[in-house]
C-alpha cells in the first residue's frame, strides 16, 4: 500500500511538471515578465520568512502545550521545528516523525499528544485561515470573482465544511463501538485525537491568541505576496492577496506530492489565470517562493546542526 501510494505521488508530480513544461512551451511569451530582484529586496523576503517561521512556531508551540499539558521553551522548540522542515525538504514526511521522536525524548510528549497536537493546529490554523480571508475578501472586494465564481463564496464554502467535519466525525466516533481488537484500538485514538481538538474550543483566551497570531500571519503574508508579485511587475489588491493566502495555507497541511512539487505550481498558476493575473506569473511566483523558502530553511537547519541530522535521518525514516 505505501509503494502505491508512493507511486501515485511520483505519477502526479510527473504529470504536473509535463503540464508545465508543455504550457511554458507552447506559451514562450509569457515568459517574457519582468524580474526585478534585488538586494533589498531579498532582505525584506527573508525578513518575512524568518517572521513567519516565528509566528508559526508560537503558535504550534501553544497548541502542543494545550493539548500535552506540558510546557516548551520557545527557542529549543522552534529549533526542533526548524529542523523538522529541513529534513522534510530533503525526505518527505521524515521531519513530521523527528519532531515527535524529539518531543517524546525531551520533553516526555507522548506521540498520541503530538498527533492530537498536530491535528488540532492544522484543523484550526485551516479554520482561521479560510475565516479571515473570506472576511477580508467579502469586506474589501465582494465582487471580486474567480472564474465564474464568487471569491468570498468559494472560501466561505470549505471553510464551513473544514469547520462542521471533526465536529461531527467527534460525535459519530463516540456512538461507535468495534470488537475486533485492533479497529477499537485505532477507534480510541481518533477519537482521543478529535476530541482533545474539539475540547479546546471551550478556551476563550486559548481562541484569542489563536486568532491573533492568525491575523499577524495574514498580515505577513500578505506583505510577502505582495513582494513576490511585484519582483515580477505585477500589483495584485489586497483582496487577490487574502485569496492566495488561503491557498497558500491550505498547501501546508494538504499533501499530494512531496512538497507539493508540481501541484503547488499548477493550483497557484489556475488560481492567478482565474482571477486575470496570468498563469505563467502565478507559476513564477511559487517558483521563487519554493526557491526562497528552500534556501532560508536549508540554511537555517545547516546552523542548527541539519549535518549529524541527516546521517541519522534513517532511524526517523523507519519509525
Amino acid at each position: 500500500m505505501r509503494q502505491i501510494k508512493k507511486i501515485l505521488k511520483s505519477i502526479i508530480a510527473v504529470a504536473c511538471i509535463i503540464y508545465l513544461v508543455r504550457f511554458f512551451y507552447t506559451n514562450r511569451d509569457s515568459l517574457d515578465v519582468a524580474f526585478n530582484l534585488n538586494i533589498l529586496t531579498i532582505v525584506y523576503i527573508v525578513t518575512l520568512f524568518i517572521i513567519y517561521l516565528l509566528l508559526h512556531s508560537y503558535r504550534f508551540q501553544l497548541v502542543l502545550e494545550k493539548c500535552s499539558g506540558h510546557r516548551l521553551p520557545f527557542f529549543p522548540w522552534l529549533k526542533i521545528l526548524i529542523l523538522g522542515r529541513f529534513l522534510n525538504t530533503i525526505f518527505s514526511q521524515t521531519g513530521n516523525v523527528y519532531r515527535g521522536v524529539r518531543l517524546k525524548k525531551d520533553y516526555n510528549i507522548s506521540y498520541t499528544d503530538y498527533i492530537s497536537s498536530f491535528t488540532s493546529f492544522a484543523w484550526m490554523d485551516t479554520c482561521m485561515n479560510l475565516i479571515i480571508a473570506t472576511v477580508a475578501v467579502a469586506a474589501l472586494s465582494p465582487d471580486l470573482r474567480i472564474g465564474q465564481f464568487t471569491a468570498w463564496k468559494i472560501l466561505a464554502i470549505p471553510a464551513v465544511v473544514v469547520i462542521i467535519l471533526p465536529i461531527l466525525a467527534e460525535v459519530l466516533l463516540h456512538k461507535i463501538n468495534f470488537k475486533n481488537r485492533h479497529l477499537n484500538w485505532l477507534h480510541l485514538k481518533l477519537s482521543e485525537v478529535l476530541t482533545v481538538s474539539v475540547n479546546n474550543l471551550r478556551d476563550t483566551t486559548y481562541l484569542l491568541k489563536i486568532l491573533l497570531l492568525g491575523l499577524a500571519m495574514f498580515i505577513r503574508t500578505c506583505a510577502s505576496f505582495y513582494i513576490y508579485f511585484s519582483v515580477f511587475d505585477i500589483h495584485v489588491s489586497m483582496s487577490a492577496l487574502a485569496v492566495f493566502y488561503a491557498l497558500f495555507h491550505l498547501s501546508v497541511f494538504v499533501i499530494i506530492t512531496p512538497g507539493n512539487l508540481g501541484v503547488q505550481e499548477v493550483a497557484y498558476g489556475f488560481l492567478s489565470e482565474q482571477m486575470g493575473i496570468g498563469m505563467a506569473q502565478g507559476v513564477l511566483v511559487v517558483a521563487l517562493m519554493r526557491v526562497v523558502g528552500t534556501c532560508v530553511i536549508c540554511t537555517l537547519g545547516l546552523i542548527l546542526g541539519g549535518h549529524d541530522l541527516l546521517r541519522h535521518h534513517r532511524d526517523y525514516a523507519e519509525s
